[in-house]
């Protein structure tokens, strides 16, 4: 059986990971280090908010803030703590997967940009899934958590396509109307949508088939304790 310790450990460092990256990535924005695919020499605050931006970062953010939030109580459940956790788990997945699959071709970094961004887009997302995997919690969730998840990429979505007719910024080439035409882009954020959808109903259901196959023997489940239950 997995200890309760180990499962606040995990966290613990998957919090700790998630913000340091975060935390020096700002810290390259602010001094014009070159960490994207826009110019550095923008004034300050829009590049604090071009950094804000990337769907990298919010999910980062994401991880890093449910991440802490497990490591003070690992068998949290709480309605809020499951729609920022399934919106965590499908938003770093799919970080993971676009970014190596579409968009690292695209960069070059070096020194110390580069560490940070392989913290950013594949040290956080594997220690973000293990840890789902590993220790949970898979109880609670579904069908309703997931659907009111969805509020926050639609979002990023809609706020991204302001931003960019209002600035000329987009922080990714396939939602850049300027190039691709409103109809385009109105087709990659809907697929986009349908695949975190996609991602979060596939971790919902895993999350399902693992709470009842384990039941008490797992260890968000098994070790539940006064202090926790309280949160929950």
């Amino acid at each position: 059986m997995r200890s309760r310790s180990g499962a606040r450990a995990w966290h613990a460092a998957t919090s700790l990971v998630a913000a340091l990256a975060v935390v020096v990535q700002f810290a390259l924005v602010l001094r014009s280090v070159d960490v994207g695919f826009e110019t550095t020499t923008d004034p300050l605050g829009r590049r604090i908010a071009q950094f804000f931006s990337y769907f990298t970062i919010q999910s980062n953010i994401l991880v890093g803030m449910t991440s802490a939030m497990l490591a003070l109580s690992p068998a949290r459940s709480d309605r809020v703590f499951r729609v920022l956790r399934i919106a965590a788990l499908y938003g770093i997945t799919v970080t993971l997967v676009v970014y190596w699959v579409a968009l690292a071709p695209l960069v070059d970094f070096s020194g110390v940009a580069a560490a940070v961004n392989l913290g950013l887009h594949l040290v956080v997302p594997v220690l973000a899934i293990t840890g789902w995997a590993l220790f949970g919690p898979h109880e609670g969730g579904g069908l309703r958590s997931l659907a009111l998840s969805l509020i926050w990429p639609a979002a990023f979505m809609v706020l991204t396509v302001l931003q960019g007719a209002a600035t000329g910024f987009y922080p990714y080439p396939f939602v850049d109307i300027d190039e691709l035409g409103v109809a385009r882009v109105a087709v990659n954020a809907a697929i986009i949508l349908v695949v975190l959808l996609a991602v979060g109903a596939a971790y919902t259901a895993l999350s399902t088939v693992i709470s009842r196959r384990l039941g008490a023997g797992h260890p968000a489940a098994s070790t539940v304790e006064p202090d926790d239950a309280a949160r929950t």
